[in-house]
């Protein structure tokens, strides 16, 4: 019997808008104080500049600056001037000498700034928003966003922009950047979720094309390890298909003679040889009774792919701890992490952490779901369910605790079944995994009738039933399933 999944998470989503214009400030103008004590070039400089000259001017005050470097007054000027040519790089650099030099024209350097990016980010803004109706729009937001940023570099709201519309185009590789951006320079709580969805997402294409092109091998390694002691042969075959050799002992002249004379009825030993596995199996009777590897199997497996994926769910892990630690009520983060430890195959080092947080906070529900995942991914079966009770007494509707919950006592049953040693009592094994799926009913059929939908839960229902007897049921719930699958 298979064992089964937990809940998994949502596909990525777009960002939500959360941008609005803002006021536009007044139009800029230039005020001179005469041009008493000025030198040449920027008396020449100001005349072109009321003139709307603006290449004119920047030129003489390009000699100005050249000339007299320690000239705050020019390099405004310079800054002004280039910010009506649309050199936002040249203004930002004019704009920063001068302040270098004094204070003198702070107000009027921030006045223009803060006109122009206004205008820039307005329009990115109406852009995005018009983006709902014609995605002709996203390109244009774009272009605009960029621009504020060259004119502002620092904004906030600017890469706050530019990410949500690569976000709602779904350009998600293009968002990185200036999520970023607002990750490391403000520790922004929304772009730390959404740059651990995007890697998640990064590291679970390449670790589906690490199994795409290693699947085969990968199952048939899980069954060359998976053979072991007390299996029958027709388990063995099933698994790895019927052997090289099968070498019979040959049968003993004298019998051993019992009590009273007797003869003592024995099994007849044989031997299957797998040379491609480097397995020899010795059976006694249909039983397998001692396994012999004679080398580890190795089917070539190429790992590459997988630990390329593993370091970048590392990446998502590395920004979501930090943002877990900074916004701990925050449940999409925590979940999110949860998903990396485990895609990464790194539940050992994920459990620590969240066992401590749970224990922390005791009346947090998503840290007690979130530790019962770790828990059952672990295959800690009774340290999962003891968690995803606790999340169900603190909110008795939180349906992937109820799931989870039913799917670990399930899991459980399966474990015990599959491992159950060779000596074993057929019957007492099956009274232990009936009492496990008679456990994981009530919260099976409770999350049956909230997501009435799925016809893999009901097919998983029908196997419980099943296996406990419950025949009318198990019929039932199967044929739910093929109805779903068939679209009525």
């Amino acid at each position: 019997m298979e064992l089964f999944e937990m809940e998994k998470k949502k596909k990525f989503s777009k960002a939500k808008l959360g941008l609005s214009s803002l006021i536009a400030l007044i139009a800029l103008s230039f005020a001179f104080v005469g041009f008493q004590c000025s030198s040449a070039e920027l008396t020449s400089a100001k005349l072109y500049m009321q003139r709307s000259e603006w290449d004119k001017a920047e030129t003489h005050l390009m000699k100005e600056v050249q000339a007299n470097p320690q000239n705050e007054e020019a390099w405004y000027y310079l800054g002004r001037v280039r910010a009506e040519l649309k050199n936002w790089a040249g203004m930002n650099e004019a704009f920063q000498q001068a302040l270098k030099l004094s204070d003198a024209h702070k107000k009027d350097i921030y006045a223009v700034v803060d006109h122009f990016w206004v205008q820039y980010y307005n329009t990115g803004t109406k852009y995005l928003q018009s983006a709902k109706d014609s995605s002709s729009y996203y390109q244009k937001a774009i272009d605009a966003f960029r621009t504020a940023i060259e004119i502002a570099p620092d904004s906030e709201m600017t890469y706050r922009g530019l990410a949500y519309t690569f976000l709602n185009m779904g350009s998600v590789d293009s968002a990185k950047e200036p999520l970023t951006y607002l990750w490391t320079k403000y520790r922004d709580e929304e772009s730390a979720k959404f740059l651990g969805e995007i890697y998640f997402e990064d590291g679970q294409k390449i670790k589906d094309e690490f199994n795409n092109e290693n699947g085969d091998k990968l199952v048939k390694l899980k069954d060359v390890n998976a053979i072991q002691e007390g299996m029958t042969k027709e388990e063995v075959a099933s698994d790895l298909g019927q052997p090289d050799e099968k070498q019979t002992p040959p049968v003993p002249q004298k019998a051993v003679k019992g009590k009273r004379g007797m003869p003592l009825q024995s099994t007849q030993q044989e031997t299957w040889v797998y040379k491609t596995y480097g397995l020899t199996l010795v059976f006694d009777g249909d039983k397998l009774k001692q396994k012999k590897v004679d080398f580890v199997y190795n089917p070539g497996v190429d790992s590459t792919k997988y630990f390329q994926a593993v370091e970048v769910f590392k990446k998502a892990i590395n920004i979501l701890t930090e943002a877990n630690k900074l916004y701990p009520s925050n449940q999409a983060i925590m979940t999110e992490l949860t998903n990396c430890y485990i895609a990464a195959d790194m539940t050992d080092q994920a459990a620590d952490a969240f066992k401590v947080a749970s224990e922390r906070n005791p009346g947090n529900k998503d840290f007690q779901y979130n530790y019962g995942v770790i828990l059952l991914k672990a295959k800690d079966y009774e340290g999962a369910i003891s968690q995803f009770e606790k999340t169900l007494k603190l909110d008795p509707e939180y349906w992937n605790a109820v799931y989870n919950l039913g799917a670990a006592y399930v899991n459980w049953g399966v474990d015990i079944q599959d491992n159950a040693p060779a000596n074993s009592d057929p019957d007492s094994i099956r009274k232990v995994v009936s009492e496990k799926f008679q456990n994981a009913l009530p919260y099976l059929e409770k999350f049956a009738q909230h997501k009435s939908d799925d016809p893999s839960l009901w097919e998983l229902l029908a196997k419980v039933y099943a296996y406990t007897n419950q025949i009318q049921k198990a019929q039932e719930a199967i044929q739910k399933a093929d109805s779903l699958r068939q679209g009525h």
